[in-house]
């Protein structure tokens, strides 16, 4: 912040709210005011009428409330449940309970991501002591995913920022633990799927052996990754392709073959077009176009705003049905990538334009209405009747980033000799409203 610069709101919302928490520990509770730049937020008086007299909240629909004692006080937290006796709030992960005597209302948020994208809108992308309080408050309210992505936003501005550094690594252990989490729960489905669900069909996933067929047809030889090849391999392909020019006939030159770097034996097989032998090098690392593809879209924000239950990772997908399943997970990414890769509007034409990577419809349809050569259907699913583009104008970093890693994919592209065919989404759920049936 630069000096004499009055603090952003959120800010000195967040500075005031920590005074309030101090003074107010001895009460045992979390107090502070609410957070500024002022959501859109739904007074709710208190008690409020119910068929049975009380209203418990499930657990995974717990809005953000804050709860407005009659002495003045302001209690933030998640709603649990509420009756005419009382209110209980989870604060700091513990249900507490409030005599409903002593509550004036309940001020119910609007949803974390929505706060989230007004509070965005007015930080500058070079601000990096705002966008960094903003990844504390995503942190207290678990928005990893987004929180990891204002992060490595604030470290590509300022790549040596301490609190930056620790800040991701922070984020990144929540992931891990969301994760494993997650993968516990999953197991049932096996290898290379997302779990069945109650109601939900497996989502096939590629097999390792495939993902690793897209690394080999996506490896940049003048920067590959780390690979292997082993001994047995090269020497098949030279037994095969005896008598080709670029097959050593000396016994001399069969060992340097031998001797030589992966890439280099991967080279050779790209030039005898030996496509039989690609799956054999196992590519250990990530090709630069398949990095990008994970940090600068499926991370930065294809999980997050494409493959959600209300879009494209739910019943509501349309044609275009994600994985959202252990969405940090290899085989989500590059299931995802084949699925975008291999997708056609409905007049054939591609998700991605390789030869005019801005005119993309992938991309495109992440833009305003008004702006885009492509415009998003407008969806009105069950929970939400508003459709929010992802991205805010083309100049924007998220669009020149998936811009830049459509320019870094190989050319010209190639046809995966992979078989996989995308699932069809449940038909558990009414079909939403749009404007135009087809994507």
């Amino acid at each position: 912040m630069r000096h004499g610069e009055p603090p952003h709101p959120l800010v000195a919302g967040l500075r005031a709210g920590a005074v309030i928490v101090a003074a107010s520990a001895c009460l045992g509770l979390v107090v502070r005011p609410s957070e500024p730049p002022a959501p859109t937020i739904a007074l709710v008086s208190w008690p409020q009428p119910e068929s049975d007299g009380s209203s418990a909240v499930r657990a995974e629909e717990e809005p953000e409330v804050n709860l407005v004692l009659l002495d003045g006080r302001i209690v933030s937290g998640l709603l649990v449940s509420r009756d005419e006796s009382k209110v209980v709030v989870r604060i700091a992960g513990i249900p507490t309970p409030f005599d409903a005597d002593l509550v004036d209302r309940v001020m119910v948020l609007a949803p974390v991501v929505e706060r989230y994208e007004r509070i965005r809108e007015t930080i500058d992308d070079r601000d990096a002591e705002r966008l960094l309080v903003l990844v504390e408050w995503l942190l207290d309210r678990r928005q990893f995913e987004i929180a990891l992505r204002e992060v490595e936003h604030v470290l590509t501005v300022q790549p040596s920022n301490p609190r930056a550094l620790e800040l991701k690594r922070l984020v990144e252990s929540q992931l891990m633990l969301v994760d494993r989490a997650r993968g516990g729960q999953e197991r049932a489905g096996g290898d290379g799927a997302d779990a069945p669900r109650a109601g939900r069909p497996v989502f096939p996933h590629l097999t390792p052996y495939q993902i690793n067929l897209i690394k080999v047809y996506e490896t940049d030889l003048a920067d590959p990754p780390r690979m292997q090849v082993s001994q047995e391999v090269v020497t098949k392909v030279m037994d095969e392709y005896a008598g080709h020019e670029l097959i050593p006939t000396t016994r001399e030159g069969r060992a340097a073959m031998l001797r030589m770097p992966p890439a280099r034996i991967l080279d050779l097989m790209f030039r005898l077009r030996a496509r039989q032998y690609y799956g054999e090098v196992q590519v250990q690392g990530e090709p630069k176009s398949m990095r990008l593809f994970r940090d600068n879209v499926h991370g930065a924000w294809l999980i997050n705003s494409c493959a959600t239950a209300n879009c494209h990772g739910g019943p509501y997908a349309g044609r275009l049905w994600l994985s959202a399943n252990r969405r940090n997970a290899e085989d989500t990414i590059y299931t995802n990538f084949l699925i975008l890769e291999r997708f056609r509007l409905a007049d054939g034409t591609p998700l991605i334009d390789y030869d005019a990577p801005a005119r993309s419809p992938l991309l495109q349809m992440g833009l305003p209405r008004e702006d885009s050569l492509h415009p998003h259907p407008l969806v009105a699913t069950g929970r939400s009747s508003r459709w929010r583009p992802v991205f805010r104008t083309a100049d924007e970093a998220r669009y020149r980033d998936s811009i830049a890693w459509i320019n870094s994919m190989y050319r010209p592209r190639p046809e995966y000799p992979i078989d996989y065919t995308p699932p069809k989404p449940p038909d558990t759920l009414p079909p939403p409203m749009i404007d135009n049936p087809e994507r």
